[in-house]
């Protein structure tokens, strides 16, 4: 029986494209981009490129974007490199933020939790979209605070404005790239000091850049409107989804119905089951599923994600999340269904 994957928001598989664009990188293009002879000033010129190509599609100077292992070591860099200049006064961040972000903001002298005043903050953060439950959050605003993004989940997903905010991260895997690329953005007028020495990336961030992975990212950003599109008619079938689970008992939820989301992204609250018990039992079925955020794959403490909403222990580990691919079908999610309906009745 062939597998369906219906985890989207952990990764993707990268295009085809972007494993060609790798594989030739990889082949051709493995010249260090430091060094001054031709071989690598190809490759710098092949750097540059990729960063022109990806800042045409954020509408962002090329020159403020740094290339990053990750979006965790972005979000590290950023935070932990505002801290100097902006500690000693009050990060604002929601309570189920990712561990990425707010495991450098430990370093701070004080934090203050969404929703709360933001009178004498020094920086906001804040995801754009929660990779767990896929809620849509918007930026508050208040003059003479760092605002900082958390794109991760957003991009390829939905449109991302960063009109609104100083600086943010992107991550590559979660959009058709490879893993092993990611984006910091940050303005230049920020109090920002780079935590990790060497002459790379104007630097802001030490490490010979690896170039097959910045150019799969490039490959990868090039199609991030049609990937928009596709993963925009996800919203349909995901309701519909949503409306057939909800049928079966009152005791079931899906978390933000109704409210700005990730069109690919249901978590389905099932008062009564154990979310570990149900993403086992679809994985035996030939279904890959989750029970919430891949970093916290085997946990024993419920998501705080989910209990940031108010919801209990009980509930927060009652939890699966589907994140459908741009090509999910409804043969797909019908066939999920039948799976999931046999599963809950057990």
């Amino acid at each position: 029986m062939p597998r369906l994957y219906l985890d989207a928001n952990a990764t993707v598989p990268p295009l085809p494209e972007v494993v060609a664009v790798v594989a030739k990188a990889l082949a051709e293009d493995w010249a260090n981009p430091t060094s001054l002879h031709r071989e690598g000033q190809r490759a710098r010129f092949l750097v540059e490129e990729a960063r022109r190509t990806i800042a045409d599609g954020l509408r962002v100077p090329p020159g403020e974007l740094v290339f990053c292992a990750s979006a965790t070591e972005a979000l590290h860099l950023l935070i932990r490199g505002l801290r100097p200049a902006l500690g000693d006064r009050p990060a604002v961040v929601f309570r189920g933020e990712h561990s990425a972000c707010l495991n450098p903001l430990k370093d701070w002298r004080a934090v203050r939790w969404l929703p709360c005043p933001l009178d004498g903050a020094a920086t906001i953060v804040q995801m754009a979209a929660n990779n767990e439950t896929g809620l849509l959050y918007p930026m508050p605003q208040l003059p003479g605070t760092v605002r900082i993004k958390d794109c991760a989940q957003a991009w390829g997903k939905v449109p991302v404005d960063l009109a609104d905010c100083d600086a943010a991260v992107f991550s590559g895997h979660k959009m058709g790239g490879p893993r092993g690329a990611a984006l910091l953005w940050l303005r230049p007028s920020l109090p920002w000091q780079p935590l990790m020495e060497g002459p790379q990336e104007r630097r802001r961030r030490g490490g010979t850049e690896d170039l097959p992975a910045i150019l799969g990212l490039a490959e990868a950003a090039r199609h991030v409107p049609a990937r928009i599109e596709r993963n925009a008619a996800l919203a349909a079938l995901r309701d519909r989804l949503e409306a057939e689970v909800l049928s079966w008992s009152p005791d079931y939820e899906a978390i933000g119905r109704g409210l700005p989301r990730l069109p690919n992204t249901s978590a389905l609250l099932l008062r009564g089951h154990t979310g570990a018990a149900v993403q086992i039992a679809l994985d035996l079925a030939g279904f890959a599923v989750s029970t919430g955020s891949a970093c916290h794959s085997g946990a024993t403490e419920p998501s705080h994600a989910i209990l940031a909403l108010g919801f209990g222990e009980a509930e927060a580990r009652s939890v699966i999340r589907l994140s459908l691919l741009p090509d999910t079908r409804e043969s797909d999610v019908d066939a999920l269904l039948q799976a999931l309906k046999r599963t809950l009745k057990r």
